[in-house]
């Protein structure tokens, strides 16, 4: 089986307790890294993923097939149509 390389566009409270570890723990994604503005906190938990400065960064990055809009819900409409116009699968 393939992995889905997934990333998630925040590491705050839900990304943190709810979507990486269960991407970092199911057989069938791999945790690529999330876009974090600020505070470089995800490579505390996770070593080997990126730290992404821009939904930008995150979005040109040709293994990163799965997003996570794990965002406030006022971006969620912008961000995902961002994901999907970069040919990239959203949550």
């Amino acid at each position: 089986m393939e992995t889905i390389n997934t990333a998630l566009c925040s590491y705050g409270l839900s990304g943190r307790v709810f979507h990486a570890p269960f991407i970092d723990l199911h057989p069938g994604f791999q945790l690529a890294g999330s876009w974090e503005r600020t505070k470089k906190l995800m490579q505390e938990n996770y070593p080997r993923v990126k730290s992404y400065p821009s939904l930008e960064a995150l979005l040109t990055d040709e293994k990163v097939k799965l997003v996570v809009v794990n965002t406030p819900t006022y971006t969620h409409y912008d961000y995902t149509k961002q994901a999907l116009l970069a040919d990239k699968y959203v949550i």
